[in-house]
């Protein structure tokens, strides 16, 4: 009998990690993608930025909701902050509402230009 608890638990951690570190993994992806916007979006408008963000969120399936999406422009800097809220199943039946926080910064070089 108690071999057969510690299979069932064991069963429970493997069936909570790995939902854990899928949304891990997509948090990961998605930061991956609000920092390349970020690096690649300071000439353009906060109103495209946004969009940007939105439709990388929507690819990988996140729940991004525009006034989620912070995108503020400073000289020539450019920073971007998401929060979302993913619901992580860690046990059957039962979600853990988790919290993530996405912040990229991207700037301008003036005069960096490639010369030819």
């Amino acid at each position: 009998m108690g071999r057969v608890i510690r299979i069932v638990v064991v069963a429970l951690v493997l069936y909570a990690c790995w939902h854990a570190v899928s949304a891990q993994w997509e948090y990961l992806q998605f930061k991956d993608a609000v920092d390349q916007i970020a690096q690649f979006g300071v000439d353009k408008d906060p109103d495209d930025i946004r969009a940007s963000v939105l439709s990388a969120g929507t690819k990988l399936r996140i729940p991004v909701t525009p006034e989620r999406v912070a995108v503020r422009k400073e000289s020539d800097h450019l920073y971007i902050d998401v929060v979302y809220t993913r619901p992580v199943e860690v046990l059957p039946r039962y979600t853990y509402p988790w919290t993530f926080t996405v912040n990229a910064h991207g700037w301008f070089v003036p005069g960096g230009q490639i010369r030819k």
